[in-house]
């Protein structure tokens, strides 16, 4: 008996919103019938942890990997349409192209602002009102008379773009049981990877029908249509409810939309401590955080600078090697089909061996891929390994950085993580078209080409360890959820 009292007031000695996991916890929880009584305080996180995959954790994920279906499919298609847009506006491509960056600077501006509401207000509320707000954008673009009108669309679009990705990474990470959380987060990640080729394939099939406008009716009519099914079915984050003091009823009732019954009367116990501030975004560099989040945004800097210059392989090898477009493209849609293997599966792997063993293995195995496009005949066996490789391993180490940020940090502050670090990652791999450019100007040549984008993600093989080194130090220091 003494050793299950410390051992649960050890719970309730845990840091904000990181609500504890420990196998007395979880005893807790099971004390009464379904899981809890009235008379037993419920340990919310263990509980979550100790749940196997339901009914209800399938569908939220399912809906969740469609919600960032949507958003990959959106920014990739209007890449694609830009001849025809540009067409209908009776202006040169290049006009709508300056106009389409401004696409992804709003996602870099929706990561930064919006993450944050969702830590404070909820994920469910925010996604709801994220995704009308594309919608509503989205078609706007339809009736675009002008570069500027369409450029203020595209911008708005990016901006509720880049709050969706951080609120459904963050709800997902907070449903999971610890076991199989790099899993779920992952195949929610891999829509983005979805979603951008079926643009290919609905463009390649439909554009001559249903025209540029069609695609964007499209694009806004399926965040519209997810509205309710979201409402209905997926539930608020039962973590965030308990944070914020949520009525028990509302935290039950979540709880049952992920097939976890409870009895009306149970109650949940309050994290002891809370954050220090009410901004999460400051409570990402603090508790002892600061060290792994500068170099966990480094290290996804790298990450994504090295899948932009590997993008423009279609580029260097015509620069450089005089092979036509479309003989690279039929090489790269095979890279393509691996890199939505490896969105689908990189969270499996990572539940399975470790995550910082697959960001390592991953990335090292990208290296040598890179460097073999370069060295092997085009068109060869080996160029065909290499290129299959470069494609796997390359989105594979990069969705192994994404699926950790919402993993390491605590609840009260993923959402608000998650955004900040898909936009500095963005903001900082916008150097990749300019070494693109500068090699290509000065005529490098493909070796040297290949190997700049290698070189980035070989630091990736490095900065893994550190990470490792960095998170175990943090949950040393209580700055971080348990294991």
């Amino acid at each position: 008996m003494p050793e299950f009292i410390a051992q649960h007031k050890q719970v309730t000695d845990m840091p904000a919103a990181s609500i504890a996991r420990t196998p007395a916890a979880a005893a807790l929880c099971a004390s009464g019938p379904d899981g809890g009584t009235a008379g037993n305080t419920v340990d919310l996180g263990a509980l979550l942890d100790a749940s196997p995959v339901r009914r209800g954790h399938v569908v939220t994920v399912a809906l969740l990997f469609c919600v960032l279906l949507i958003d990959g499919y959106d920014l990739a298609v209007t890449g694609q349409i830009l001849p025809s847009i540009a067409s209908a506006l009776g202006v040169a491509t290049a006009s709508v192209t300056g106009a389409y960056a401004g696409q992804p600077i709003g996602q870099a501006l929706g990561g930064l602002l919006l993450s944050p509401l969702a830590d404070h207000f909820g994920r469910k509320r925010v996604l709801i009102a994220l995704l009308a707000l594309f919608s509503v954008a989205t078609l706007q673009s339809v009736f675009a008379t002008s570069v500027t009108g369409f450029a203020v669309t595209r911008f708005i679009a990016g901006v509720a773009g880049g709050g969706l990705l951080p609120a459904a990474a963050s709800l997902v990470a907070d449903i999971s049981s610890i076991k199989r959380r790099s899993t779920m987060v992952g195949i929610v990640y891999a829509g983005i990877g979805v979603g951008t080729v079926g643009a290919s394939v609905l463009v390649a099939l439909s554009l001559s029908r249903i025209g540029w406008q069609g695609m964007y009716v499209v694009g806004a009519l399926a965040p519209l249509l997810m509205i309710v099914p979201i409402l209905l079915l997926v539930p608020e984050s039962p973590l965030h409810l308990a944070r914020t003091a949520a009525p028990s009823t509302h935290i039950v009732g979540a709880l049952r939309k992920l097939s976890i019954e409870l009895p009306p009367g149970s109650r949940f116990g309050e994290p002891a401590r809370r954050l220090r501030s009410r901004i999460s975004i400051i409570e990402i560099f603090g508790g002892h955080r600061a060290a792994f989040t500068l170099v966990l945004w480094f290290t996804c800097i790298c990450g994504q600078v090295s899948v932009n210059l590997f993008g423009l392989g279609a580029a260097f090898f015509h620069e450089f090697a005089g092979i036509s477009v479309a003989s690279y493209a039929a090489y790269a849609s095979i890279a393509g089909v691996a890199a939505i293997a490896a969105g689908l599966s990189t969270g499996f792997m990572m539940d399975r061996v470790g995550r910082y063993s697959v960001i390592a293995v991953y990335a090292l195995l990208d290296t040598l891929s890179l460097v073999g496009l370069a060295f092997a005949p085009f068109g060869s066996a080996g160029f065909v390994v290499a290129i299959v490789g470069a494609g796997f391993f390359s989105v594979g180490t990069y969705q192994s950085l994404n699926i950790l940020t919402p993993i390491v940090y605590p609840a009260a502050l993923r959402s608000a993580a998650v955004g900040w670090k898909g936009s500095v990652s963005r903001l900082g791999s916008s150097a990749a078209p300019l070494i693109g450019a500068a090699l290509m100007a000065h005529q490098m040549g493909l070796k040297v080409a290949m190997c700049a984008a290698a070189a980035p993600i070989l630091l990736v093989v490095l900065l893994a360890p550190v990470l490792a080194v960095l998170e175990r130090r943090m949950r040393l220091l209580g700055a971080a959820p348990a294991r």
